[in-house]
């Protein structure tokens, strides 16, 4: 009887140990449309895309919603296999493996209309006080333009400021900035804002895998790149990403 029950232990630990391989853990904030803790699949667009991959491959996915900054330092730890999305930097690739890229993002700069802003290269973002989000890739790419951003903490914070008039634009994804105009906001003042037509940049938005298991985070970043391939092939992912933010145009 000892014998038998030594061998249901190792079994059932077996097993367990192997869901635990299927499981895959991510730390992720709040970005709607692209991700959300809210039951709304409209504002987690980056979600689908990633546990459909990964439950196209047979893997679970376990999402855990904290401050970016943070999600990114637990990231970088053993609790988590990773965060999304983000756009690459030096030192994102020092810290973390970079999966495939699986939606674009395009940032612009939004203003108050009666702050008169415009530009058309960097000499004149110098001019304005521009708004910014800490740990945001926008935010790094002002400073080393030479730019002073003032930064705050969330992006809801910014657009506040804008209405306000503390600052004179902020940059952020198109799709992001039209969806915080109309949460934020009534029609009326959203109709104060206006985009700029030309975008400060344009990149591609990636996984970031913990480095702390390197061999887990290569096959994981494997899985991945196959079944986001098979959600392109199958029309199912150019049904869940707006056309703006697709990477098979």
């Amino acid at each position: 009887m000892k014998a038998i029950s030594w061998m249901l232990s190792c079994l059932l630990l077996s097993c367990s140990l192997a869901a635990q391989e299927m499981r895959v853990k991510f730390a992720i904030g709040e970005w709607a449309p692209y991700t959300s803790s809210s039951a709304n699949p409209n504002e987690k667009i980056a979600e689908l895309i990633v546990v459909k991959a990964f439950e196209s491959q047979g893997y679970q996915v376990e999402l855990d919603y904290f401050p970016w900054s943070r999600s990114l330092r637990l990231a970088a730890q053993d609790k988590y296999d990773g965060s999304f999305p983000w756009m690459v930097s030096d030192s994102r690739q020092e810290k973390f493996l970079i999966s495939v890229p699986f939606f674009t993002q395009k940032i612009v700069f939004f203003s108050h209309k009666d702050m008169g802003f415009t530009w058309n290269n960097t000499e004149d973002l110098k001019k304005y006080i521009i708004g910014a989000t800490q740990d945001y890739q926008a935010t790094n790419y002002l400073i080393n333009l030479g730019v002073e951003p003032n930064i705050a903490n969330a992006e809801e914070i910014n657009f506040i400021k804008l209405a306000k008039k503390r600052i004179d634009a902020y940059p952020t994804g198109l799709i992001r900035g039209n969806y915080l105009l109309g949460k934020l906001f009534d029609s009326k003042e959203a109709s104060q804002f206006q985009v700029s037509s030309q975008s400060l940049m344009e990149d591609e938005m990636h996984i970031l895998f913990s480095k702390h298991n390197l061999e887990r985070s290569q096959h994981l970043n494997r899985v991945f790149a196959r079944g986001l391939q098979q959600l392109i092939d199958s029309g199912e992912y150019q049904l869940i990403v707006f056309d703006s933010n697709r990477i098979d145009e």
